[in-house]
């Protein structure tokens, strides 16, 4: 196989691997798992993918090259791309998050968001000085809205964090954007304009990111030389 098959060869199973099960035809994730580990399964939810959006599941890596080194999140699997929209919308919630002081309720929304997005959200501010009122306020009434309800507040700060994901995908390229939905059961209709992060924030995320991820591809390959 020459270099260029290759790299169409993985661009075409990156890709795949990061579209939501939802989106190849609603398999049972034992089914799933399974078909994304043989070559016949592959190309059955390769097939599925395309039939749902066929102007962007196309594996020209050509097509996609020029945003590589920016947007880290085109190689990722898609649970990868759950975790950093998981954290994308603790963060946005940050300025409410930071005015609970009651102490269940802190133990609560924790336990909900996970200890290290729970801290992401209390010590990043990626706003430039003070965030902005409005932002805390709209942050605080998801948190009213979800009360005590772990599941409901789970998926208000996922949804949260795929609106800032795909706003920052849409002011890049819109085939970005429709890319990027693919990682979703079901995108939000509407991301442009409504985003609370600043526009600098997802792309100073992803450099942190891809900074951890060289440091740790660096630690494996250190302890495989060793």
């Amino acid at each position: 196989m020459n270099v260029e098959a290759h790299l169409r060869q993985q661009h075409a199973r990156a890709l795949l691997d990061a579209v939501h099960p939802l989106r190849c035809g609603d398999l049972p994730e034992p089914l799933l798992q399974r078909a994304r580990h043989s070559a016949l399964g592959r190309r059955h939810l390769a097939r599925a993918a395309v039939r749902n959006a066929p102007e962007v599941f196309a594996p020209d890596h050509e097509r996609w090259q020029p945003w590589l080194d920016d947007e880290p999140w085109l190689q990722w699997p898609q649970a990868r791309v759950h975790t950093f929209t998981q954290m994308l919308g603790a963060i946005a919630l940050g300025p409410a998050l930071r005015m609970i002081v009651e102490r269940n309720t802190v133990l609560f929304v924790r336990g909900v968001l996970g200890v290290d997005n729970w801290r992401r959200a209390q010590g990043m501010n990626p706003w430039p000085g003070a965030a902005p009122d409005v932002i805390r306020q709209m942050g605080d009434a998801v948190l009213q809205r979800c009360g005590r309800d772990t599941q409901a507040l789970s998926d208000a700060v996922y949804e949260r964090g795929k609106i800032e994901f795909l706003g920052h995908a849409e002011r890049r390229h819109a085939s970005l954007a429709a890319r990027l939905a693919l990682a979703y059961a079901q995108a939000p209709t509407r991301a442009k304009g409504e985003c609370w992060l600043p526009a600098a924030a997802v792309p100073a995320l992803l450099v942190e990111q891809q900074t951890l991820d060289a440091e740790a591809s660096l630690a494996i390959a250190e302890g495989t030389l060793q």
